[in-house]
């Protein structure tokens, strides 16, 4: 069994340009915690997850005064200050980049071997330097189910 017979191929991405606000609302609509962020030509630039809104570093003060003001009587106006400052903020600059990918010709034991050992939850699979799909770890739930 190959990369391809695995991965998912309908893959919704996000582009560099966006927000993090749009990413955020493409994740809730399409009930996704992963987007692949593309350039302008379709070219994978890297991966925004629904961790990096409050891990990124540039994010940090931010996610700290959110996780500090869910526990307190916060005024609706402060949270909304600290949600539009992180909602305007672009995806280039908050997502994982380089991306370990794969090819879709690569065999399902090495893709394993490779999220396993390197602790990826998600890998783009590729063919001619383009993504046709991607492989995460709930996708090998296939293997036991069918």
């Amino acid at each position: 069994m190959l990369a391809r017979d695995l991965m998912s191929s309908s893959v919704i991405t996000v582009q560099t340009q966006a927000t993090v606000g749009d990413a955020a609302k493409l994740m809730l609509e399409n009930n996704v915690s992963c987007l692949p962020v593309v350039d302008v030509q379709g070219h994978l630039e890297g991966l925004l997850t629904h961790t990096d809104f409050g891990l990124h570093p540039r994010f940090r003060p931010l996610a700290d005064n959110i996780f500090s003001l869910l526990g307190t009587s916060a005024s609706p106006k402060h949270i909304e200050e600290i949600s539009k400052t992180v909602r305007g903020k672009l995806v280039k600059d908050v997502m994982h980049h380089p991306v370990t990918t794969v090819k879709e010709d690569t065999p399902i034991s090495d893709v394993m071997q490779l999220m396993l050992n390197q602790g990826i939850h998600r890998l783009p699979v590729m063919k001619d330097g383009h993504m046709v799909g991607i492989i995460t770890r709930h996708d090998f739930l296939k293997l036991i189910a069918y």
